[in-house]
């Protein structure tokens, strides 16, 4: 199913609310869109409303947060990956089958290893604080 939704800075808490109630047994998040669209900022918020009472910051150059909270969450990043060796080489493939928490920031070079239950968030940029997310899910 595809779902269009426009939002704005003020409305991101009710915004990731909405994302995780599409699909409440997918667990695997995967974001596209350009530099700076937002893409980290949704997921600070989806990861508030997992409850999580702490910092979330972009793993940009770490390239992967780990968060807890009852719950393990995962943060990735791959902007600066260049090959799928790269990501098999840290264990990509034990995080997205783990049943944790999976929220991954440029995902191109996995898409084909990812299970059917993901969901899928495309983020254009509308204006300086209003973004349109196309979700598949």
């Amino acid at each position: 199913m595809t779902k269009y939704i426009n939002y704005s800075i003020e409305e991101i808490g009710r915004t990731a609310r909405m994302i995780l109630s599409l699909n409440p047994s997918a667990k695997i998040f995967i974001f596209n869109g350009e530099m700076g669209s937002g893409k980290t900022t949704i997921i600070k918020a989806i990861i508030k409303e997992l409850g999580y009472k702490g910092t979330v910051s972009s793993p940009t150059f770490s390239l992967i947060n780990e968060y807890l909270n009852g719950d393990k969450i995962y943060h990735f990043d791959f902007y600066r990956i260049k090959s799928r060796d790269e990501l098999l080489d840290i264990g990509i493939d034990e995080y997205i089958g783990s049943n944790d928490w999976c929220f991954i920031e440029w995902p191109n070079l996995i898409i084909d290893m990812l299970p059917d239950k993901h969901i899928e968030l495309n983020i254009d940029i509308v204006s300086s604080d209003n973004r349109k997310l196309k979700i598949n899910y």
